[in-house]
């Protein structure tokens, strides 16, 4: 069977990396390094990134509407990261003892986060997600943890317990069944896990009150990441503050990608202050980092002096090179910045659901502030279980789209989230708004042969 023709297109746009991908397969399982950043038939390779543009190896510019999942809420080479780099590299990358970098990005975010008194560095943000729950069950001596149906905390079992609610294995809205999204899952695990569905305040305290006496902790993002980007209702945090306060469980925010949305992370947004807050990210700026913060009597947990802490070493975490680089990022994303990249990303959704208008297709771009994903969907979103369609239900459609924007100049990731950077501007919203009307257009003969039910968006 011939190729799709949209997919020929993409190959014949990008052929050194083509064969640059066979050479990945030779050394990587599945030609990649990491699982998020792979797709059919293969990834761009890149050779470098400024601001807000990417060069492949094929020499084409394209607008990086990823920030590489979020991260780099600056761009590319921000020159204030690129000096504090370049100053820090001959003094040495990494000591096994505090530097005065460290101690100054640490207290930056204590001023700005409401629920951070204390605080310390990892690795990533999956090590700040793990460490929190640890934190939770040394605090409360229970074993059980509830996270949100379709949340994503990292890259360890627990953390991925239900981030695909399978239709027909997700049980009902008002208990979700406990899955695992591979086979690697011990039945332990998910007996140790109790999923609640999102933004579903009543559902949320009822299951509360019902496992109370076993959960250590509630772990919620303030917008649902990797299924779409759908947003948490303030009356929905609210209920999780509300009923963990009442048992004396720990509430976790996972504001890894959300402390994008305001210098004080999504928390200050809503007024609703959690226990820990795991960061990661836009922290580093660009390089490998994560954190858990909280109250004092909770970090306390952590101190070395205490005679039976909660254990965390971590080699890399707190080294020098990216205390530097996170220092200067951290001081340049301040409100004006936000409130600027948080206008950028309403322009953003706005022109692309002008454009799934016009081209009479049945999507939509969602998400809050600068963070956006589109969803082959006209329905309300509120949940996971509302997402997975836009995601998952449209076969091929979403692939064919994201390839075609890349070959009209825009980047985002796969699964069509897409995200702004400070290094934007209206001029290149404008641009990615152009090349969505133009890819739809190539795009919308497939999608009314292949997937008709998506057709006919009207105003």
């Amino acid at each position: 069977m011939s190729e799709h023709p949209l997919i020929a297109a993409y190959r014949a746009f990008a052929p050194t990396s083509d064969a640059l991908s066979k050479r990945a397969q030779m050394v990587f399982p599945g030609g990649d390094t990491r699982s998020s950043a792979h797709f059919a038939p293969y990834p761009l390779v890149i050779s470098s990134g400024s601001g807000c543009r990417l060069t492949d190896v094929d020499g084409h510019q394209l607008l990086d509407f990823m920030n590489n999942f979020t991260s780099l809420v600056h761009g590319h080479a921000h020159p204030a990261v690129v000096a504090a780099i370049e100053a820090q590299a001959p003094r040495g990358s990494a000591y096994a003892a505090p530097s005065l970098e460290q101690i100054e990005l640490a207290e930056l975010i204590v001023e700005r986060i409401p629920s951070v008194e204390q605080l310390r560095f990892t690795s990533s943000g999956t090590e700040g997600t793990l460490m929190a729950i640890r934190c939770a069950r040394a605090a409360t001596g229970r074993q059980k943890i509830m996270k949100m149906e379709g949340g994503y905390h990292g890259s360890y079992e627990l953390a991925e317990v239900s981030l695909i609610p399978a239709p027909d294995r997700r049980g009902p809205v008002e208990a979700p069944a406990s899955l695992a999204v591979d086979d690697s899952f011990p039945a332990s695990v998910l007996a140790d896990t109790v999923i609640c569905p999102y933004n579903e305040p009543a559902h949320a305290q009822r299951l509360i009150d019902a496992h109370a006496g076993e959960l250590a902790a509630v772990i919620v993002e303030p917008v649902l990441g990797s299924m779409g980007m759908v947003p948490a209702t303030t009356d929905f945090l609210e209920a999780l503050r509300q009923a963990t306060s009442k048992h004396d469980i720990v509430l976790i925010f996972d504001e890894v990608i959300t402390f994008r949305l305001d210098a004080g992370g999504a928390q200050r947004l809503h007024g609703v202050t959690p226990d820990l807050t795991c960061l990661g990210k836009i922290i580093g700026g660009g390089l490998p980092i994560g954190a858990v913060g909280g109250s004092r009597e909770l970090m306390q947990l952590f101190s070395p002096e205490r005679e039976r802490p909660v254990m965390h070493a971590s080699t890399f975490s707190g080294n020098a090179l990216t205390m530097a680089a996170g220092l200067a990022a951290m001081r340049a994303y301040t409100d004006v910045e936000v409130a600027r990249l948080n206008a950028l990303g309403d322009r953003l959704r706005n022109g692309f659901n002008e454009a799934f208008l016009q081209a009479g297709i049945r999507a939509q771009a969602i998400g809050q502030g600068s963070l956006v994903n589109v969803l082959f969907t006209d329905g309300p979103v509120h949940s996971a279980r509302d997402s997975l369609p836009g995601l998952a239900g449209a076969g091929h459609v979403p692939r064919l789209l994201h390839l075609t924007m890349l070959r009209h100049g825009v980047a985002s990731a796969s699964r069509l989230m897409y995200c702004v950077s400070t290094a934007m501007s209206e001029l290149e919203i404008d641009r990615a708004v152009s090349a969505m009307n133009e890819s739809l257009r190539e795009l919308r003969p497939f999608v009314s042969t292949e997937r008709p039910a998506l057709l006919g968006a009207s105003r």
